[in-house]
């Protein structure tokens, strides 16, 4: 029978340590061993540590060159065409025996790919496994760093075969990994590889010989830094939280620092080799921990100090390399762990209290001009929190906006796709499947709404500035005398509302209601909200005649504040019939005024479908066959076939390739461009793409007639605009010239100089790692070239085109008035440009611009402070924003910032994003978007009465006094030309585009916006206006006169 003995371990006095590790002999585990000078002890009063050493190294430097050996032998034989794999060899006699070979070593790898993989569940639970494993090995190591760094063993210890059997697993898992790796050689130089050689070999030595050495198993400390990876398998948390960041350093410095106190405890606790290890220092394990750091941290008690040779040295060099990592990640741990503090909490809501909850692409421009919007004091008191949720950490300016804020925001880190960090906000959003919109769910994309804009710009110039100043909100500034920018920011301070008109509108058309508001309350109404049945609501823009105000009709008013717009909804035509002080405008008692906001409130958020902007309905007492005939003579003044798609929204022709409408610099220059659009594009193979397609619907809605359809050419890069391609080429009228928007040449032969507008677009400038002033270069680039350029009288040209280079999009286009029909599909015969009018050849043609200043330019700035570098004006003046600027207020920069605002505007007003698609997007709905989530594309319809009833909607115009129609009203001031319009024409004022200030030698306009009914009229101006789709006519008429005018 065997018996346990206990022993103690004691240092000659001469190398007393400085502190005593002191452990009663009563406290001593079992598994303590005798020392090396035993009389079992094999080799006794021998050392026999360069043996488990030598086991780890000759295992790993055997199996590397033998690896090393093979891979060379292989390669050389190989080249020189000696070596041929067996199965080669053997085919002709042993094919298959070889290919059965063969499968099984692929077999094999396969099996051992799928067990270790982390992609299957079981490689995801042995990994889990092994990391225990690991963690096991390391907390036997601890526990037996207690005892003599190298001792006898008279019987296996518990603590021993334990650690044996991790080995044993270890080992088993590193034959899996080399049998499942593709590269060998990779797999043994692997530091997971070489933390196994250091640590199973000396086991077996240990086996066989009866002799422990604690030696290099604490390097099992540095599996810990899997732990991110084990997190994750158990799915604590995702790749992108904060807290697989704080785990990875974490695992960093609890690894870094558990494996250098085990190389301290080693070298102190054997002494130095050369002087026969006769200074060993008995230090605890976690006494070497405890030195670490306190050396890390530089404060240096020097209450434990190192005595070795060896010790010293490994600490010098661990100075050097672990304080700059402390120095690095303890801060930034600590700061993840304070962060965590203060944006992982969860909001706790008050009864009674709404909150709104703000999260994407959240920056400081962003939320300023969210917040600067949402608490606008325009909208009275706003008793509402606003959560900001964002999956990062927000920086030191962002930060100092939410203190600036603290009362009315708190900003929490998170995720919207992640549903407790919803909860942690109390939001919750719908999942995809559960979308409807005809319940009232939108997305309002900024990206499409900003190409929307500019896109109205080019039909409507200035309109671009107009819109924004009625959806975002402005504070009041002081008047400074008497010049435009006076007239231009009272209309800046003027805003979109909605309001349920009073019952005292019911029955009314709408341009009596509209003109009451206007004379009567000092409201602008421009629209309505026409229900034409349970669950169908309409946004109608200057609806025609026949539609009558019903009761709960919301209308769309624009004012300078909510109460003033209140007014459409306390008027009674009783009580306030001869009211003069508006401002004390109150809510009668009349039995027919009833309150109308609890019942209507309920009507809206019911369920509703989106509005498409057309017309509900025919008019009364209209037979279908009264439609047909309707229909048929509007074709005929059309004069050409009409193709639409089949939502009936969009004009539509037959896709083409893009090599047909691509043009030459000499080609281009022979076709007598007129009043077309010029789109500048920068972008190359590898920009991400703006959406031309958004931009191409506005100038394609069905609501204009094919005589107002304007040219449009693209000019930028042919790898880029190649990838566009594909969403407009359902479009008519488009041509592509491949070249640059800084070449003059380009532009000269786009004839910029008679261009109806030059848009600038820029793909470039959207990645946040160009330094901000530097975001818009090409673009600033551009303007200082057309700046600069100068147009001369020139012979007209011949229109002439080879058949390459007409097709669907050009062929029947009468390019001489920049407006024509459509072609359904290239032609590849002769074509005939007899019916298009042509300059003469030996005429002078005066250029509609004889400068680049004088171009109609919209151009796109992503850092709205560098409009000082597209307008001269701008950069001799110091605009606080972007709306304050003359670039700006004349309509020729737009930046998709202005449009953040929009966000707060559809919190306190949701019928919003429906206006905004009714003015902008030409007809963009869901039902389209159903459809292009479908096939991706637009089909062609066949046109039919009810295609020609979806045409039925007003569209956005811009008339000059002087021309007709509006030459023959003769009016005074805005209220006469506002009524006289309404009553006349069926046409809806809303703005004015006057000249600018003398001397103004670029004859510059600025924008109006609702002016004042007293405000006198010039004979220079032009009206922004509502026109609807009857009288497409007078603009027709209209574009033929400026155009003939100019040739």
């Amino acid at each position: 029978m065997v018996t346990a003995s206990i022993y103690t371990y004691t240092t000659p006095p001469t190398f007393a340590p400085h502190i005593y590790w002191h452990i009663p002999m009563a406290m001593k585990i079992p598994h303590t061993y005798p020392p090396i000078s035993h009389t079992h002890c094999l080799y006794r009063g021998h050392r026999l540590w360069w043996a488990f050493l030598l086991s780890s190294l000759s295992v790993f430097l055997a199996g590397l060159l033998a690896l090393l050996l093979w891979k060379v032998a292989h390669r050389g034989f190989n080249s020189i065409g000696i070596f041929r794999p067996r199965r080669q060899r053997w085919a002709h006699r042993q094919s298959i025996s070889v290919q059965t070979d063969f499968n099984l070593r692929n077999a094999l790898k396969e099996w051992a790919f799928s067990v270790i993989s982390a992609q299957h569940l079981p490689g995801k639970v042995l990994m889990v496994l092994i990391f225990c494993f690991n963690i096991g090995s390391i907390v036997t190591y601890i526990t037996l760093s207690t005892d003599p760094v190298e001792s006898c063993m008279k019987e296996y210890s518990i603590a021993f075969l334990i650690d044996l059997g991790f080995n044993i697993c270890h080992l088993l898992y590193f034959g899996l990994r080399f049998l499942a790796a593709q590269d060998k050689l990779m797999v043994w130089v692997d530091l997971r590889s070489l933390v196994d050689f250091f640590t199973i070999a000396p086991s077996f030595v240990t086996l066989f010989s009866r002799r422990a050495w604690l030696g290099l198993r604490f390097i099992r400390a540095l599996h810990i830094l899997e732990l991110p990876v084990v997190l994750q398998i158990l799915n604590v948390f995702n790749s992108n939280s904060t807290t697989l960041k704080l785990s990875r350093l974490v695992a960093i410095l609890t690894g870094t620092l558990l494996t250098s106190a085990g190389f301290i405890h080693l070298l102190e606790n054997s002494g130095d080799p050369w002087l026969d290890f006769s200074n060993p220092q008995p230090l605890h394990y976690f006494e070497c921990v405890y030195f670490l750091v306190v050396t890390m941290s530089t404060v240096g008690y020097g209450d434990v100090e190192l005595r070795t040779t060896l010790g010293r040295l490994f600490v010098i060099i661990f100075i050097f390399i672990g304080l700059g990592l402390f120095a690095n990640f303890v801060p930034e741990v600590v700061q993840i762990i304070i962060n965590r503090k203060r944006f992982d909490g969860s909001f706790t809501g008050v009864s009674g209290k709404t909150h709104v909850v703000v999260c994407g692409h959240i920056t400081l421009s962003s939320a300023s001009a969210f917040m600067k919007d949402f608490l606008h004091e325009d909208r009275g008191e706003v008793d509402v929190k606003v959560l900001f949720l964002g999956n990062f950490r927000p920086n030191q300016e962002l930060e100092a906006f939410f203190l600036r804020w603290f009362l009315k925001v708190t900003f929490y880190q998170g995720s919207v796709m992640q549903r407790r960090d919803m909860e942690r906000v109390k939001a919750f959003l719908q999942n995809v499947p559960n979308w409807d919109w005809s319940r009232g769910d939108a997305v309002i994309c900024l990206a499409e709404l900003k190409l929307g804009f500019m896109s109205q710009s080019c039909l409507v110039p200035g309109l671009s500035t107009l819109l924004t100043n009625l959806f975002t909100m402005q504070s009041e500034i002081e008047q400074d005398g008497d010049t435009w920018q006076n007239l231009y920011r009272e209309g800046l301070y003027n805003e979109i509302y909605t309001e349920h008109l009073s019952p005292s509108f019911i029955g009314m058309s709408f341009a009596q209601a509209s003109k009451l508001c206007f004379l009567k309350l000092r409201l602008l109404l421009i629209g309505i909200e026409y229900q034409s049945g349970d669950q169908d609501f309409n946004v109608l823009v200057n609806p025609p005649s026949h539609i009558k105000i019903k009761l709960w009709t919301l209308g769309f008013l624009i004012a300078s504040n909510a109460s003033d717009a209140r007014r459409a909804s306390m008027y009674c035509s009783v009580c306030h019939r001869d009211i003069k002080d508006l401002p004390r405008m109150r809510p009668c008692r009349c039995t027919e005024q009833k309150d109308v906001s609890s019942n209507t409130s309920a009507m809206s958020l019911g369920f509703r479908r989106p509005s498409l902007g057309v017309l509900p309905f025919s008019p009364e007492g209209e037979t279908l066959r009264e439609r047909e005939c309707v229909w048929e003579q509007q074709q005929q003044e059309e004069q050409q076939e009409v193709g639409l798609d089949s939502t009936g929204l969009f004009h539509w022709c037959p896709p083409v390739p893009l090599k047909d409408i691509s043009l030459t610099r000499q080609s281009a220059s022979t076709l007598a461009l007129q009043d077309h659009v010029v789109v500048c594009v920068f972008g190359d193979g590898g920009s991400s793409l703006l959406g031309l397609g958004d931009f191409m619907m506005p100038l394609r809605a069905s609501s204009l007639t094919a005589p107002e359809l304007r040219t449009v050419v693209f000019l930028g890069d042919p790898h880029y605009f190649s990838r566009e391609w594909p969403n407009i080429q359902y479009f008519p009228h488009i041509y592509f010239l491949p070249g640059s928007p800084l070449c003059g040449a380009d532009l000269r032969a786009l004839r910029v100089e008679r261009c109806a507008m030059v848009v600038v677009l820029s793909s470039l400038s959207s990645s946040s790692d160009i330094e901000p002033s530097m975001q818009d270069k090409e673009t600033i680039h551009f303007c200082v070239n057309l700046y600069h350029i100068r147009f001369s009288p020139e012979p007209g040209p011949h229109c002439t085109l080879s058949h390459t280079q007409s097709h669907g999009h050009g062929q029947g286009l009468e390019l001489g008035h920049g407006f024509g029909g459509h072609n359904h599909g290239p032609s590849h015969d002769t074509l005939d440009f007899s019916h298009i009018p042509t300059i003469p050849e030996k005429a002078e043609v005066t250029p509609a611009h004889s400068a680049g200043t004088t171009v109609p330019l919209l151009v796109e700035l992503v850092n709205s402070s560098n409009v000082c570098f597209v307008n001269e004006a701008d950069s001799q003046e110091d605009s606080s924003s972007l709306t304050l600027s003359q670039a700006f207020s004349v309509g020729s920069v737009f930046s998709v910032d202005l449009l953040d605002s929009l966000m707060a505007a559809t919190y306190f007003n949701a019928n919003v994003p429906g206006l905004i698609c009714t003015l902008v997007t030409g007809g963009d709905t869901p039902l389209l978007e159903a459809q292009l989530a479908e096939d991706n594309q637009l089909r062609g319809g066949e046109m039919s009465v009810k295609m020609w009833a979806l045409r039925q909607r007003s569209k956005l115009a811009q008339l000059a006094l002087q021309d007709e129609p509006l030459c023959s009203l003769a009016c005074e001031d805005f209220k006469e030309l506002f009524c006289q319009a309404l009553d006349s024409l069926e046409i809806l004022c809303f703005g004015l585009y006057r000249l600018l200030d003398p001397p103004n030698p670029s004859m510059k306009r600025f924008v109006i916006t609702n002016p004042s009914a007293e405000l006198p009229l010039l004979p220079s101006d032009r009206v922004f206006c509502s026109v609807p789709f009857h009288q497409s006519h007078l603009l027709t008429l209209r574009r033929a006169k400026t155009i003939s005018h100019r040739l």
